[in-house]
């Protein structure tokens, strides 16, 4: 098993900060997600865990020394981005005979199932699939390689909802079979909460907050109901997120409700109810904007 550190890592392109004094532990045998807009800086942060770039400033460890120092990466993460080309000519089988070159654990077995699950041809060449079944392959070699680390970057984006939802099943219950740590970018966070441990969020290069998935789960609410009723009760109460429709209100606060407070909800017919992960995003990333801060 292997364990990544990042101090304080920087890094600039043409002297514009793209990720600014990122902290963080990823220890062994979790899954990470890690959310922010388009322009945040996550595939960067992946590029620099990663090895595949130089950060700027700060240290990256791998199992306690500077990643940037280190020979056998490949051996200890895998980090198949989306965009990774191979010839047009290639056969799949060829690039999974490459893949196991690379990867001392690689599963070439594991690789057939899947291929024959999502009915790729082991013989086609990679310029003759489309775009799905690129991105499906691309998942593939990453959930194939067995890597101590594993790194993905929103694994699936551009593939239809089955299948999504049966990769991410296949992650779930390889990573229960192989315990292993894997780190991915995602905008269908709501869609894995049952298999994310830790979600970091990202707003132009730095990490804004970081929970659980149960944290989030408990400290996080929705308050839903009339109107002129539900502003009536919520004198003090801290408000991350307001939503109007029509006659009815709703919002989101940031505190884990005492017995009391809940019964004098229910009293006015207030619905309490979870609040999606990507939602709680949305309104941090809201009052950010709304303080200035950059």
């Amino acid at each position: 098993m292997s364990v990544l550190v990042c101090e304080n890592i920087s890094k600039k392109n043409n002297k514009i900060d793209i990720v600014k004094n990122f902290s963080y532990n990823f220890l062994e045998n979790n899954i990470y997600a890690i959310l922010g807009k388009a322009d945040s800086g996550q595939k960067d942060i992946l590029d620099l865990i990663s090895g595949k770039t130089k950060n700027t400033e700060g240290v990256v460890y791998l199992d306690g020394i500077d990643i940037d120092k280190q020979t056998k990466v490949n051996e200890k993460i895998c980090y198949i981005a989306n965009n990774t080309l191979f010839p047009h000519y290639i056969t799949i089988i060829a690039i999974l005979k490459l893949m196991a070159k690379f990867y001392p654990n690689w599963d070439t077995y594991y690789a057939y199932e899947l291929l024959k699950h999502y009915q790729i041809d082991l013989k086609s060449r990679f310029g003759n699939l489309n775009e799905q079944e690129k991105n499906i392959l691309i998942g593939i070699l990453n959930l194939s390689s067995r890597a101590p680390i594993t790194i993905m970057d929103n694994p699936m984006e551009n593939v239809d909802l089955k299948a999504r939802y049966d990769f991410f099943n296949f992650l779930y219950q390889h990573q229960s079979k192989y315990p292993r740590t894997f780190i991915l970018t995602t905008s269908f966070v709501d869609e894995i909460d049952y298999l994310v441990d830790y979600l970091l969020m990202i707003d132009n290069g730095k990490l804004i907050a970081n929970f659980s998935i149960q944290e989030i789960k408990d400290n996080f609410s929705y308050l839903t109901g009339k109107t002129e009723v539900l502003k009536s009760l919520i004198t003090g109460v801290k408000i991350i997120g307001v939503e109007e429709r029509g006659k009815t209100l709703t919002i989101c606060i940031r505190q884990k409700l005492r017995k009391d407070e809940i019964r004098k909800y229910q009293k006015y017919l207030i619905k309490i109810s979870e609040v999606p992960i990507q939602k709680v995003f949305i309104y941090l990333i809201n009052l950010r904007e709304i303080k200035g801060i950059g």
